[in-house]
């Protein structure tokens, strides 16, 4: 397919624009250095949504050369430049899809080293995708620190510059400064943006790599936990069945931290002891049932939802769905505090009847 490309444009002096004209198709072409190919041929394996495809690497008797998709949109950098930032929402949304890219990357040992904006289209529907893998390479378990410093002035991690070996965590910090830029239009250096994504910023950038979020499924967590953008993941964003789902999004268990699992079970626990004892006690009428039902409900499951946005049902009903996170916040906490007075007024209904 490769002698079949006609170029179109020369875009830089390694980058071409080309059609395919069997299937008028547009792809963009860049000149690979031989040593990055197999890297290429492994990103060529992955198919993401917020991955630019990448489709073959060909070797042209004269240098190797990738072929990947053409993308329409607009480059992040562009809209930055302009002088434009992102709301919260927004910026998180976009973290998240960029995340989720790396995350792919990353589950194949590789390591992408130069997230910026020039790197990032936004395209015409509004997806986040990343562009390109200049310096991607594959993490080497056993190697002390990278042979070569790389990376973008302001968004390469300090383990770039040579202290220590680049891994995923690398891509977490270069996300971070991204998303402090998005917000304020400066690197953290220059500004620490405001609101609620300043502690994932300051916990991205952490100088101490061991301090910043384990990998890119953890801070996209916390990315929904915080904004509700994306989509609840866990490791390697497998989440096939109902069940799966519903499990790792119970609060507690959802942290994947022992230390927060063992007092949510024993929480748990608790409650669901409360509300059997509250029917093994109660005089055994139909209003009492009822009523415990009632206890059980409003008092436990309800504010399951409220307080904690189980299974996003923040961003599920009408009232609620679009609306700020703020708005959105202040509207389930109210509901379930009150829910929880209901239902224990219920109860207390139950047991003040004279048995």
């Amino acid at each position: 397919m490769f002698e079949n490309l006609e170029i179109v444009s020369k875009l830089t002096d390694t980058v071409d624009l080309c059609l395919y004209r069997p299937k008028c198709k547009v792809y963009i072409t860049k000149a690979v250095e031989p040593e990055d190919a197999k890297y290429y041929d492994i990103i060529s394996g992955i198919d993401h949504p917020n991955l630019a495809k990448i489709d073959f690497v060909a070797y042209t008797g004269k240098e190797y050369r990738a072929v990947r998709e053409y993308i329409s949109g607009e480059c992040l950098s562009d809209i930055l430049e302009s002088g434009k930032t992102f709301d919260g929402m927004k910026t998180a949304q976009i973290a998240y899809e960029i995340a989720s890219g790396l995350n792919a990357l990353h589950t194949n040992s590789i390591v992408h080293r130069d997230i910026n904006p020039n790197n990032i289209i936004i395209t015409t529907d509004g997806t986040a995708k990343i562009i390109d893998y200049g310096i991607a390479r594959s993490y080497k378990e056993f190697k002390s620190k990278d042979t070569v410093i790389v990376g973008t002035p302001g968004y390469a991690a300090p383990e770039q510059f040579g202290f220590t070996q680049s891994d995923g965590r690398t891509d977490i910090y270069a996300l971070g400064v991204l998303i402090n830029v998005m917000l304020c239009g400066k690197t953290p250096q220059e500004e620490l943006a405001k609101g609620s994504l300043k502690k994932v910023i300051r916990k991205c950038i952490e100088i101490d790599s061991a301090k910043r979020y384990t990998n890119m499924t953890e801070l996209m967590r916390e990315l929904h936990r915080i904004t509700g953008a994306g989509k609840i993941v866990r490791e390697n964003e497998i989440s096939d069945t109902l069940v799966d789902k519903i499990m790792y999004s119970i609060p507690g268990i959802r942290t994947g931290k022992i230390y927060i699992i063992i007092p949510a079970i024993i929480g748990y626990a608790l409650e669901i002891y409360s509300v059997v004892n509250s029917y093994a006690t109660c005089e055994p009428t139909l209003s009492n049932y009822i009523l415990c039902t009632m206890f059980a409900f409003l008092a436990f499951i309800m504010p399951l939802f409220c307080f904690h946005n189980f299974l996003d049902v923040w961003n599920r009903l009408p009232l609620t769905r679009g609306t700020s996170r703020g708005a959105q916040r202040a509207f389930f906490y109210t509901v379930g505090v009150l829910s929880i007075m209901v239902g224990f007024y219920c109860i207390g209904t139950v047991f003040a009847s004279p048995q």
